[in-house]
Formats: C-alpha cells, sequence, structure tokens
C-alpha cells in the first residue's frame, strides 16, 4: 500500500493501556524483541525502502514535513517508547520512569544517566526542558499541540513538565512522539523551522554519513548508550520513482526492509524466495480527505454523495485481492479500537455504491450538476492511483466528474501540510489509542489556518466544538478507555458529518528478505510496528534487526 512518514495515524492489538501511563513506568535498558548482545558488534548492510519519497534531501530536522523518516528514531530520540503495533506499558529510551500529580496537569520523568550527543557532549536534563519551552514559546514548534504550561528541571537527570490542563492522553505525545534536540547546537540556529539540520546531531543509534540523490546512508553510533543494539553496521536507504520500481527491486531481493503495495503478493513476491516474509499488521483506515474550510466539499450534501456512489468492496477487490476491508461509517479501525466501538455505528456498512443515491442526495442538497472535483495523490502511488481512478468512473454517473491530480511527493506533502486541495487520498491510524486516532483527524486545535503547515493530520480543517468537547473530556480521564460513551458520540458525529471519507482498512503489508535479516516484527511477536514509514518505531526496529547467520 501507499507509504509515507507522516501515516499517524494506529496501533495494531488492543487499545492503549493507559494504566501503563499512570503509576510511575519504568523499564530496563533491554528492550522487546531485541535478541543478546553481541559481542563483535555491528555488522553488516542493511537496504531499506520507504517507497516512493522522491530524491533524498539532508534534511534532518523534525519540525519540518519534509524531514527525512530517519530523523526521528534513529538520529533523534523521544524519552520513552510506545509500542504502535501493541498495547502495553511504556519501554525506557532516554527516560527510565515517570509518574502524573496534580490530577493530571503534571509529569515528572527521570532520565537515562551516562547518554552523550554523538558529538561528545553530555545529554541532561537541560536538553529535555529546552526541547520543551520551543514548544511552549512557538506554537509551530509544538507539533502535537501540547497544552504545554512550563517546563523545570532538578539536577542533571530530572525533568518536571507541567500541563494547563489534564493530559494523561497526551503522554504519549510529550513522551513519546517529541524527539528531543540538543540546546548547545540548537540554541544558535536562528529559524528553527526552516533549518535544514543537514548533519544532525543525535544521541540515537545511527548517525548520517551519505545523502545523494536515490541513497542516502546511516552508520552505527559506535558510542551509544544501548548494550547489544544496533545490530547492522549500515542502513542503506533507497528511493525510487513509484511502486513499479521498486517493486521489481525487492522482489529481485535487492532490499531487506520495505513497505510497498505489491499486487498479489503470495504469487508475485513470497513464492520467488522462501525465505521472503511479509509482516501484516493492520494499522490505519484509508480515506478520501475533503477541505472542510473551502470550496465545494464543505459541503455534506457533497461528501455525503461521494460516499453514497463508492462501491468500497469492488476497490479492495479490483485492487488489493480483498486484502483491505471496507470501513464502517464511524471510521473504527478494526479490532483495535473495538473497546470503544458504539454498537449503533458498527453495525451500520457503506452500501455497495449507488450513483442514483448520490445524484438524489446532491439534489436535495441543492448542488448544481455536473460538480467537478481535484483529488491530489503523490504519483508514484500506484494503488492509490488505482483506487482513484475506480472512485473516478464510479462518481461519473453521479453527476461528478473528478479529475486526478498526480503530484510528486514534496508537492502533494507541501499541499496535504497547508490544506492547498479539494480533496486528497491518505491513511490514518498509527497511533497506539483511540483517542489520538480521532485527536489528530477531528480536533481542531491541531489545525492552523489554511496556508499555514499542519504536522499532525486534520489536514481538511475540521472544526466542530462537540467533537472538541468530547476529546478534552477523554483527555482529561486517567482512563480513556472508560469514556465509551464520549467516544460513540465521536463515532456518530463522525459517521453523520463525514469529516473525511472512510475507503477501507488499509492493507500494512511489510516486506523483509529473511535471506540478510532476522528479528523482525510479527503479529504473533508485534515488539514494534513494521511499517518503515512510522516513525520512532522505524528506529526502535532498525535498532534491532539483525543480519541472517
Amino acid at each position: 500500500m501507499t507509504r509515507h512518514w507522516r501515516v499517524r495515524a494506529a496501533a495494531a492489538g488492543a487499545a492503549f493501556v493507559v494504566a501503563g501511563m499512570l503509576a510511575a513506568c519504568s523499564s530496563s535498558s533491554s528492550s522487546s524483541g531485541s535478541p543478546g548482545a553481541s559481542s563483535s558488534g555491528p555488522s553488516g548492510l542493511l537496504t531499506v525502502t520507504t517507497g516512493a519519497a522522491g530524491t533524498f534531501v539532508p534534511n534532518f530536522n523534525q519540525f519540518s514535513p519534509n524531514a527525512q523518516d530517519a530523523s526521528r528514531g534513529m538520529i533523534y530520540e523521544p524519552l520513552f517508547f510506545f509500542d504502535t503495533a501493541k498495547a502495553g506499558p511504556a519501554q525506557s529510551w532516554l527516560g527510565t520512569s515517570y509518574a502524573w500529580s496534580g490530577g493530571g496537569k503534571t509529569l515528572t520523568v527521570q532520565l537515562r544517566h551516562g547518554v552523550k550527543w554523538t558529538d561528545g557532549q553530555p545529554f541532561t536534563s537541560a536538553d529535555v526542558a529546552y526541547t520543551f519551552n520551543l514548544a511552549i514559546q512557538n506554537a509551530a514548534l509544538n507539533q502535537n499541540a501540547l497544552p504545554l504550561a512550563s517546563v523545570s528541571t532538578s539536577g542533571l537527570y530530572t525533568v518536571t513538565i507541567n500541563f494547563t490542563q489534564p493530559a494523561y492522553t497526551d503522554a504519549f505525545t510529550a513522551l513519546g512522539k517529541t524527539y528531543i534536540l540538543p540546546e548547545h547546537i540548537w540554541k544558535s540556529i536562528p529559524d528553527k523551522a526552516t533549518y535544514l539540520d543537514s548533519k544532525p546531531i543525535g544521541t540515537g543509534a545511527y548517525e548520517v554519513s551519505k545523502v545523494s540523490g536515490q541513497v542516502m546512508e546511516l552508520t552505527a553510533n559506535p558510542h551509544y548508550y544501548l548494550p547489544g543494539v544496533p545490530k547492522f553496521k549500515t542502513v542503506r536507504f533507497l528511493a525510487f520513482t513509484g511502486n513499479t520500481t521498486s517493486d521489481a527491486a525487492i522482489s529481485q531481493g535487492q532490499i531487506d526492509w520495505a513497505g510497498s503495495f505489491i499486487p498479489n503478493i503470495k504469487t508475485t513476491y513470497l513464492a520467488k524466495n522462501p525465505k521472503f516474509v511479509v509482516s501484516n499488521i493492520p494499522l490505519s483506515t484509508a480515506f478520501l480527505v475533503p477541505n472542510m474550510a473551502k470550496g465545494p466539499t464543505t459541503s455534506l450534501a457533497v461528501r455525503q454523495a461521494i460516499s453514497a456512489a463508492l462501491n468500497r468492496s469492488y476497490i479492495s477487490n479490483t485492487v488489493y485481492n480483498g486484502y483491505a476491508p471496507p470501513s464502517n461509517p464511524g471510521a473504527i479501525l478494526t479490532p483495535n479500537y473495538n473497546s470503544v466501538a458504539s454498537s449503533q455505528v458498527m453495525g451500520q456498512s457503506f452500501g455497495s455504491g449507488s450513483a442514483a443515491q448520490a445524484k438524489t442526495i446532491l439534489q436535495r442538497g441543492g448542488v448544481t450538476t455536473p460538480l467537478s472535483l481535484t483529488v491530489k495523490v503523490v504519483a508514484g502511488y500506484t494503488d492509490y492511483i488505482s483506487d482513484l481512478q475506480i472512485i473516478q468512473s464510479e462518481l461519473k454517473p453521479a453527476g461528478i466528474n473528478l479529475s486526478i491530480d498526480a503530484e510528486s511527493y514534496a508537492a502533494w506533502t507541501a499541499d496535504q501540510s497547508t490544506g492547498n486541495f479539494q480533496l486528497l487520498i491518505d491513511n490514518f491510524g498509527y497511533v497506539p489509542s483511540p483517542y489520538y486516532y480521532y485527536h489528530e483527524i477531528l480536533d481542531s486545535k491541531v489545525a492552523p489556518p489554511l496556508g499555514q503547515n499542519d504536522s499532525i493530520g486534520n489536514f481538511g480543517r475540521y472544526s466542530n466544538p462537540k467533537v472538541d468537547s468530547l476529546l478534552t473530556a477523554i483527555a482529561a480521564s486517567p482512563d480513556e478507555l472508560s469514556m465509551t460513551q464520549d467516544f460513540y458520540q465521536i463515532e456518530q458525529i463522525f459517521a453523520a458529518q463525514l469529516p473525511d471519507i472512510p475507503l477501507f482498512e488499509q492493507q500494512d503489508e511489510i516486506e523483509f528478505n529473511g535471506n540478510n535479516v532476522t528479528n523482525y516484527p510479527t503479529a504473533t511477536n508485534p515488539y514494534a510496528a513494521a511499517a518503515v514509514y512510522i516513525s520512532p518505531d522505524l528506529g526502535w526496529v532498525a535498532d534491532r534487526l539483525a543480519p541472517a547467520k
């Protein structure tokens, strides 16, 4: 399926275990999925592709929408790891434990001792405080829309983060999606949002050694603080122009780790070599994203008509061999979030597509036809282009003429972030809680005005005070999973208003060349999301993959 770094968006397995966020959380330096320490140190080459992301640019600035995937997790690290693929307690990374107080308004974190930046300078509480203060002082750098009030330190290894409101659910982004920066480097950078950071100084297991067009290489940090990781000496990322060229390289065994859509994958990939492996853990939902701030898609009738005309099962069977089942009207990702799924919404289903019904909806809504719309897609995402061609043919009899605008990855990312579209096709999920799934795509607080960069997910700029208040109530609870009635209301509003138009539960097949690599995540050992485009799981997995013996 289509891949890109931003898919933010759902954890396979059960919904996020909030209990792991309430009490002080601690873990040892050894981590799930990691084989025993190697006495010989890192060795070998791991070849990776993140798909059709264009040529590599030496941009490792975590505040940039076009930062290289490796910047988050492989180079810069968060305080804790929250497994996107399986609910459970957070695992230690730069932090060793954390505890809530003050009714969820204060979070105290203990840091790991003895960590150094790759330039040899010590990592301390000052770096953590500096990173959070950037978000406090500049809203554009507060990428996760955290309700931060202040941050303070006590000695070299204790940090206290204060919030303006109860923020239990914000532990995931505060601790697991905030990448700590070196104060001694970044304090002298004038424009932090546009700085390329081409030679990053991080705490991560890898350092940048080469960035050149189609190839990017990272080399193992010889002074990395976790014992036994990383396993590979060099990680080489390869760029491709589209799925066709990347699929050929994967099927020929030239790639060790990939996340590309491969048609008829059982016969075109798995049958070619007995050691080729596919890890398939459902992580996200695919959507048509309408612009909710301007243009014809602000009309509910237009959104309803588009949805009514679609035969989602036909799209799944034609493009994905039936492996991507249609979504439900509430866009609940199953089985991941079943514990908060409304039976009323889950009892509904999308029809098989009716142009006549779509026409009627448009007429009743006072929409003049034929209506012309444009949908944006990354030029190399062949599966999404196939989806849109089918959607195009299904909308035309309903009086909607859909034009497909295939853009470069960089142009599409810029248009998505700034809201420069009528429709676009994207996928969301990749977070270990149902709260964050809806928060990222629906909460008006995460969406800046049109023209400004949205780095989270509400790209259509949907705004609904009722939804915002429900999300705020869930965030204020020590146990988000107990807030079922609030989730039910959100799901019902989603089904009624279609702020995003659900398509299907995205097929998340990740390819591993078992001839060259071992210790990859699987459905039976989901120690992290295997996807090469999810951060920081990318770094967590890259550190633990090992050369095949």
